[in-house]
C-alpha cells in the first residue's frame, strides 16, 4: 500500500494540546496547501460548501488499541471510538470551505495539527448525511 501526500496544513494549532476535541468545536482558520502537482485538482472544488478532509495524525500514539473515550465510563477499542491514536493515524475530518485561493484552501473546524499531510479531500454532500 503507497500513501501519497497531496498537500499540507498550516494552521496555529502547534501541540496537541490546541487541537479542539472535535473540529466542529473550534473557530480557527486552517490553510490546506496543495502540493502543485495536485493543484488541478481543485477545479470546481469552491462549488462546495464542506470538504472531507482526510489527514496523517503524524504524532498520534500507533500502539493503542483501546481507549478512553470523553463521555465514556469504560475501555473501548480504538475501532470504536473517534481517538486519533491507532494503529494507522488516518483521521477524518469535515471542514467548512471559507475560500480557495489558488491550491490554498481557507477552512473551519479542522481538527489537525500545523503540519500535518493531506492525504485526499472530497466533497461532503446531501448523500453524506444519514
Amino acid at each position: 500500500m503507497q500513501l501519497q501526500e497531496i498537500g499540507i496544513i498550516r494552521n496555529a494549532y502547534k501541540s496537541l494540546t490546541d487541537i479542539p476535541r472535535q473540529g466542529r468545536l473550534g473557530d480557527a482558520v486552517s490553510e490546506i496547501v496543495i502540493h502543485p502537482a495536485f493543484a488541478d485538482g481543485l477545479l470546481r472544488i469552491e462549488q462546495h460548501q464542506h470538504l472531507i478532509v482526510l489527514y496523517w495524525a503524524h504524532l498520534a500514539k500507533r500502539d493503542l488499541l483501546k481507549t478512553l473515550p470523553p463521555a465514556a465510563r469504560e475501555l473501548h477499542g480504538v475501532f470504536a471510538s473517534r481517538s486519533p491514536g491507532r494503529p494507522n493515524p488516518l483521521s477524518l475530518c469535515i471542514a467548512e470551505l471559507i475560500e480557495r485561493d489558488g491550491s490554498i484552501l481557507r477552512v473551519k473546524h479542522l481538527d489537525a495539527l500545523d503540519g500535518s499531510a493531506v492525504i485526499d479531500i472530497k466533497p461532503y454532500t446531501e448523500m453524506d448525511r444519514i
